[in-house]
């Protein structure tokens, strides 16, 4: 066995590694840089990053490179995948332990031949060392391999997609006082806040929801207990309110709302103020949720150190890892909301009346209040019983192009479907009773509710009146 590149480098600082790092050689396209190397060192930085040793067969590495290559790369990259793994060597990150006759055979061996003969890498000694317990400098490498080499829209989705526990490194921590909507926003799985006070002045707590990121955990506080806690699963989008009914009477109706994944603590819900010996030091230096005796600010959304959510968590008795450890699974990271700057996008174009303005920024705006407004009535799909919002489409019964400008908005217009059960009930393939029974029209292709195991005599559970109202105009007008 030949070993490549046998000089160590020992007693690297994080300025070194870092140069070392951005100074990798990546071949370069008409539209930007190919991303087989980035790609390859955010795969080992993540698994440093979870306690890997100093070492890595490119057999284990093969199925990812693949995988991201032929998501981020050009029709045929991930048909060179081998090239980085063989070529690091070259800019000094690690050496390569393979058989003499492949070392010297004066070509890039094929992914085939790397893993038959169970060529292996190993970073230099004193980088893996330098990275291994050091996450700060993890995040900052993966970061600049990002801007360095891949275009700005997608630099987040790279790392969240190829490295997730180090996207998760960036997470911020919000402490959300829902005294007056909690009963709404925790089982509706979002937040929502006015833009501006009732003066049409900012406000820094409604500003502080534009900061939030997908992955950021939130603590929900009310009736002085943290109730519950929370994963971010989408970015701010300009929203109309939701139905808050008087808990929102005095709010202007133009906010912004977040998704966020809720689980209430149950049992191991706490009073923040029995513990403010722990607390009273963490506090944030300004817009503090709360004061160091305990007693509450009159602020929605504070943004509160690590160390504060930290003792947070650890104050719910494991639970609050779990939730956390379960909600942060499967996050989806799109590249940047462009929502914020879209209505006035609108508002300036000049290719289209006002009348018409009006209605495409209150469809955008509508979408999401609406969503969050069925599932204050809603929580799952009634048929599949799917309950993870992300996976479920908000149907109105009274189709939107049909409805007033009330019913285009109303929880009791709308159910949370799966997206098959939404396609069937949208095109009135499908309906219901009243009192749940599944209604099928007379042009259903049986064969399809079979193939997808919808029982034809499923009874999906009672409706409230305010849905039986829309329940019949469907039946009556929809259903074909």
């Amino acid at each position: 066995m030949d070993h490549s590149g046998e000089s160590e480098v020992l007693g690297m600082t994080n300025s070194e590694i870092l140069k070392l790092f951005s100074s990798i050689n990546c071949a370069r396209l008409a539209d930007g840089y190919a991303p087989h190397k980035p790609i390859l060192v955010l795969l080992l930085l993540e698994r440093i990053l979870n306690g890997h040793a100093n070492g890595f067969s490119f057999e284990e590495l093969d199925h990812d490179l693949k995988k991201w290559l032929e998501k981020y790369g050009s029709t045929n990259a991930s048909s060179t995948r081998n090239e980085p793994f063989w070529r690091l060597k070259n800019d000094g990150v690690w050496d390569i332990t393979a058989p003499t006759k492949l070392m010297s055979q004066g070509s890039t061996p094929t992914p085939n031949q790397l893993i038959e003969a169970h060529v292996s890498a190993q970073l230099k000694d004193g980088l893996y060392q330098g990275i291994r317990n050091n996450p700060e400098l993890i995040s900052e490498i993966a970061k600049g391999l990002a801007i360095q080499f891949v275009s700005e829209p997608f630099r987040i989705s790279f790392i969240a997609d190829i490295a997730p526990s180090i996207q998760l490194l960036d997470r911020q921590y919000w402490w959300v006082s829902q005294n007056q909507t909690y009963r709404q926003e925790v089982p509706g799985n979002f937040m929502w806040s006015p833009k501006m006070n009732s003066r049409g002045g900012r406000v820094p707590s409604y500003d502080f929801m534009k900061d939030m990121k997908v992955g950021d955990v939130v603590f929900s506080f009310a009736d002085t207990y943290i109730k519950a806690i929370g994963v971010v699963t989408s970015p701010a989008q300009s929203s109309v309110k939701p139905d808050f009914g008087n808990a929102g009477a005095n709010w202007s109706d133009d906010g912004w709302l977040v998704d966020v994944a809720f689980e209430e603590l149950g049992m191991a819900q706490f009073k923040p103020k029995e513990h403010m010996g722990l607390l009273a030091q963490t506090l944030p230096e300004v817009l503090s949720p709360i004061r160091p005796d305990g007693g509450g600010n009159q602020i929605y959304l504070a943004k509160i150190p690590k160390q504060m959510a930290e003792i947070l968590v650890a104050l719910s008795k494991g639970v609050g890892d779990s939730i956390v450890d379960e909600l942060s699974k499967n996050l989806e990271f799109e590249p940047p909301n462009e929502e914020l700057g879209k209505v006035e996008e609108i508002v300036m174009r000049t290719d289209i009346g006002e009348t018409q303005k009006a209605q495409i920024i209150y469809s955008r705006r509508g979408q999401g209040v609406f969503k969050a407004n069925v599932r204050l009535v809603e929580h799952a799909c009634r048929v599949t019983k799917v309950s993870n919002p992300k996976h479920l489409i908000a149907s109105h019964i009274k189709p939107w192009s049909k409805s007033n400008d009330i019913e285009k908005l109303s929880g009791f217009n709308g159910l949370l479907l799966s997206p098959h059960i939404d396609h069937l009930f949208d095109k009135g393939f499908i309906s219901f009773e009243g009192n749940g029974n599944l209604i099928l029209s007379k042009k259903m292709d049986a064969p399809v509710l079979d193939k997808w195991r919808i029982d034809q005599g499923i009874n999906v559970g009672d409706f409230r009146q305010e849905q039986k109202e829309f329940l019949e105009y469907h039946r009556d007008v929809v259903l074909v």
